[in-house]
């Protein structure tokens, strides 16, 4: 089989994220910790303004206003949703407080992007999708793996044709985090590490790339001896997206050795798409459609922005055409059907669960 390095540009694929018309969007960030160290850059490369933080410890405080410029720092968040200046809210807190920031958000009727998870439970993420409809605010999730380069182009890649129908996804990553993490005040001490806090990412992957939900699954959890993390850290999970369609994760968190990978595979009943998730290799895809050869995604002219402008860009353009987010919360709750499932599944020995 030849080789063949092909564009975005000459397949019709769009070269560039979906962005906000408007550049001057005033964000509020709630929760200034490790994940907003990553949102912060990524929002003001994309032209937008931090206007105000709020955390309640006095040294994130100091390192919000060295990072993002803000002038407004608040140790309460509803003085910063109630701040007139604040248009849209990034919350980057654990799960724990979400529900109540939300129902704050809702009062104020300003709209909303929450880290990942959803929240610790389908019942809290319910009730947060409850509050922000009948506010009628809207509500979205930080899925940020969807605007990733590969599973980006591996998404376009799909909805263009060129695989035909998927049949199969599957997600395979070994990384060290049982290591790198080890000691972490809350991965290494919660105890559904991989299946919620984790896993939360790459079933909505799953989702994105077959375009349907799935409707029962069966995983299982291990763990090896001398581990540091309280929960599992290997998972494996099978995933029925109904008659044809199936989904695959295997995710290792426990390497003692530098040999990891984030491998990402599609197939369809006209072809098949490899490539890693975290862009260590490029994208390879096959197509009956365009003959017999092997295309390489060629992105060496392609700079699409970060994957975290991705999530806060999209609620931001809903916000302009009056549309629901991509990843809504209402759209999400499916996500957290699925990696819940798992949870029950893994706890349960491993038995099938219905999502």
């Amino acid at each position: 089989m030849s080789e063949k390095l092909i564009t975005p540009q000459e397949l019709n694929l769009p070269c560039e994220i979906p962005m906000p018309r408007r550049k001057d969007w005033r964000i509020g960030m709630i929760g200034f910790g490790g994940i907003a160290m990553t949102h912060a850059p990524a929002y003001k490369s994309a032209g937008w303004n931090i206007v105000a933080v709020a955390d309640p410890s006095e040294e994130a405080r100091k390192k919000a206003s060295e990072a993002t410029g803000a002038q407004k720092l608040y140790s309460d968040y509803r003085q910063l949703i109630a701040d007139p200046e604040v248009e849209v809210i990034s919350l980057l807190t654990q799960p724990a407080l979400r529900e109540e920031v939300v129902a704050v958000a809702a009062e104020y009727g300003k709209p909303i992007q929450t880290e990942k998870p959803f929240g610790s439970s389908l019942a809290a993420c319910e009730r947060m999708a409850a509050l922000a409809q009948k506010a009628g605010i809207k509500l979205a999730v930080s899925q940020n793996y969807r605007w990733m380069n590969n599973n980006f182009y591996a998404y376009h890649l799909i909805q263009k044709g060129l695989i035909g129908a998927p049949y199969f996804a599957s997600i395979e990553i070994h990384g060290g985090q049982d290591v790198g993490l080890k000691g972490h005040p809350f991965y290494s001490t919660c105890k559904d590490f991989l299946t919620l806090q984790w896993n939360n990412h790459l079933v909505d992957l799953l989702r994105y790339w077959l375009g349907c939900d799935a409707k029962r699954v069966l995983a299982t959890t291990r763990r090896m001896k001398g581990q540091n993390f309280v929960s599992d850290n290997l998972l494996l999970s099978i995933a029925d997206f109904g008659e044809g369609v199936t989904g695959n994760i295997l995710h290792n968190e426990l390497l003692r050795s530098p040999l990891g990978c984030s491998n990402g595979r599609i197939d369809g009943d006209e072809g098949s798409i490899v490539f890693s998730l975290f862009g260590e290799r490029p994208l390879q895809f096959t197509s009956k459609k365009m003959g017999d050869e092997l295309y390489t995604l060629d992105l060496s002219q392609i700079n699409l922005a970060s994957s975290f402008c991705g999530p806060m860009g999209d609620l931001l353009l809903s916000l302009e055409e009056g549309r629901e987010p991509t990843v809504s919360a209402h759209r999400n709750l499916s996500t957290i059907r699925q990696v819940v499932a798992e949870d029950a599944s893994a706890r349960a020995g491993g038995v099938w669960v219905n999502c």
